[in-house]
C-alpha cells in the first residue's frame, strides 16, 4: 500500500500543470491581423483636359483694306500715291475711253488703307465732282497663261478731304467681249464680301484697287455661269464706283487675250 501511495504522488507532481502562466504549452495559435489599406490623399490643383500640344486659337481680323471678289477673280486695295504714271496699257479716265494711256499708278504705298474706323465715318461723303478714275491693264495682250490684272485708281481731285466706298457692291470691273458685246464677267456678280468699305481720301491722293480676272465667266446674282473659255480676241472693260453722292463714276480700257 505504501509503494502504491508513493508512485500516485511522483505521477501527480510530474503531470500537474504550471501554475506561473508564462508556459505557451496548451494555447491556440491566433489568426494573423488582416492588412488595411489606407487611401492616400485626394490630389490636389486641376485636372488636365486638354489635348497634348495645345488648342488652336482663332485668327482675328483688323480693319484694313482687304476684300474679297467674286469667283473667278480676286481684288485687292492699297494707297495709290500721287506719283507718275506707266505706259504700259491703254487706260480711261472718268468714263470716257483713250489708247495708249497710263498703264498704271507708281510711288503709292503698298499698305491698305484703315476701313470703317470712326475716324473714317466722320468724313464727308466724297461727290462725283471730286473724283476722278484710272483704269489701267498691266499690259494689253495677255498670253493663254496669263490671268489679266486691272489696276483702278480712285483718286480725289478738290482741296478736301473725303470718303469713299470701294465695297464690293459699291465698286465694279465688268469685262465684255468686244466683238460681240457679251458680257463674260464681273467683279460684283457673286462677291464674297457685300459690306461697305469707307475709305479716307486725302485731297489730291488716289487709292488703288487691282482685280485680277482668271478668264473665268459669272453671271448676275451668282447663278451658275457658263464653263466656256473666255475666247482670244480685244475685251472691252469698265470700272464704276457707285458710292459718290450725285451719281456714279466710270473709267473704261481694253485688253486682248491671246492664244
Amino acid at each position: 500500500m505504501a509503494l502504491t501511495a508513493l508512485l500516485a504522488l511522483v505521477l501527480w507532481l510530474v503531470t500537474r500543470p504550471s501554475g506561473d502562466g508564462k508556459s505557451g504549452r496548451g494555447k491556440a495559435a491566433q489568426p494573423a491581423p488582416a492588412q488595411s489599406i489606407t487611401p492616400g490623399a485626394d490630389p490636389t490643383g486641376p485636372a488636365i483636359t486638354t489635348r497634348p500640344g495645345g488648342s488652336g486659337g482663332s485668327g482675328g481680323s483688323t480693319a484694313t483694306g482687304g476684300v474679297s471678289g467674286s469667283g473667278g477673280g480676286e481684288v485687292s486695295l492699297t494707297t495709290g500715291g500721287t506719283g507718275t504714271t506707266g505706259t504700259a496699257g491703254t487706260s480711261g479716265t472718268s468714263g470716257t475711253a483713250s489708247g495708249g494711256g497710263a498703264g498704271g499708278t507708281s510711288g503709292g504705298s503698298s499698305t491698305p488703307p484703315p476701313v470703317n474706323t470712326a475716324e473714317v465715318m466722320a468724313l464727308p461723303v466724297c461727290t462725283a465732282s471730286q473724283v476722278s478714275l484710272e483704269l489701267a491693264g498691266s499690259q494689253d495682250a495677255y498670253k493663254a497663261k496669263d490671268k489679266p490684272r486691272l489696276s483702278l485708281t480712285v483718286r480725289n481731285t478738290s482741296t478736301g478731304t473725303c470718303r469713299v466706298n470701294l465695297g464690293r457692291t459699291a465698286s465694279t470691273v465688268v469685262v465684255t467681249l468686244a466683238e460681240s458685246n457679251e458680257r463674260i464677267w464681273s467683279s460684283g456678280d457673286c462677291p464674297t464680301e457685300r459690306q461697305d468699305t469707307w475709305v479716307q481720301l486725302g485731297a489730291g491722293a488716289g487709292l488703288t484697287e487691282t482685280f485680277t480676272w482668271e478668264r473665268g465667266r459669272s453671271k448676275p446674282q451668282c447663278a451658275t455661269p457658263d464653263t466656256t473659255p473666255a475666247p482670244v480676241g480685244r475685251y472691252l472693260v469698265q470700272a464704276t464706283l457707285n458710292g459718290p453722292a450725285g451719281g456714279p463714276v466710270a473709267a473704261r480700257t481694253s485688253i486682248r487675250l491671246e492664244d
